[in-house]
């Protein structure tokens, strides 16, 4: 009886171990896989001497256009600045400052505090800004012929 009993256990065994394994399996490969990081990067047009003028005289603007375009794979946000790096500190000090981009204003003031709010832009795309540079009407001759040289800054940050 004990050999019958241990029999049907070991038979019962077998069958259990072969109905696990009779499952049916497949698997698909997907190779190649690459992640790569986002860039942030920036560029302009024209990337030199953008904002040039000649001949500005008090109680007028002169409007100088500046592309700048997200050459990145990320949206990003810019803004932009400028500081002097040479010229008549006086000259520079009585500049009066307006940046607009698509209508929006981005900064009105001296130039010397130019700060523009940020402005958003999406990979790949580019956006023109217009520069508006003028000197008080109350200027006087103390300040004809000075001149100004300065550098604008796109500063451009991934959008959070």
């Amino acid at each position: 009886m004990k050999r019958v009993v241990l029999f049907l256990l070991s038979c019962l065994a077998a069958l259990s171990l072969g109905a696990a394994g009779a499952y049916f399996t497949s698997q698909a490969q997907v190779p190649d896989n690459t992640i790569r990081a986002g860039e942030v990067a920036i560029s302009t047009e024209p990337t030199s001497a953008a904002i040039s003028m000649d001949a500005l005289a008090p109680g007028v603007t002169m409007t100088k256009p500046l592309t700048v375009v997200n050459t990145g794979g990320l949206p990003l946000n810019f803004v932009v600045t400028a500081a002097k790096k040479a010229g008549i500190t006086e000259f520079y000090e009585a500049l009066d400052c307006r940046v607009t981009s698509d209508g929006a204003l981005l900064y009105e003031g001296p130039l010397t505090t130019l700060k523009t709010v940020p402005l958003s832009l999406p990979a790949g795309a580019r956006t023109q800004v217009q520069v508006a540079m003028s000197l008080p009407v109350s200027a006087g001759n103390e300040l004809a012929g000075d001149y100004v040289k300065l550098t604008l800054y796109i500063d451009a940050e991934q959008v959070h």
